[in-house]
């Protein structure tokens, strides 16, 4: 039963080859852009990015769950 719903996870997930490759080199663009300031991605990161990668996620969903991570107490 589990892998039903795994299954029907990846059918209604899927993108195309393009999309994917689209995705893989905002990646690695944002990689290269915080490498420059010094910051390294942490393995939650790593994952995170992947799962927009795989298309798991969409950009909205990538963004909204970072950004609801941060503590609003840190802009204060």
């Amino acid at each position: 039963m589990a892998e039903m719903g795994s299954h029907e996870t990846e059918l209604t997930k899927t993108i195309s080859g393009a999309e994917r490759d689209r995705r893989v080199a905002a990646v690695n663009d944002a990689r290269a852009s915080v490498g420059l300031e010094g910051i390294s991605l942490s393995a939650a990161d790593e994952e995170h990015a992947q799962r927009l990668i795989d298309g798991d996620i969409d950009l909205v969903e990538f963004v909204q769950t970072r950004s609801a991570l941060a503590s609003p107490k840190a802009y204060s």
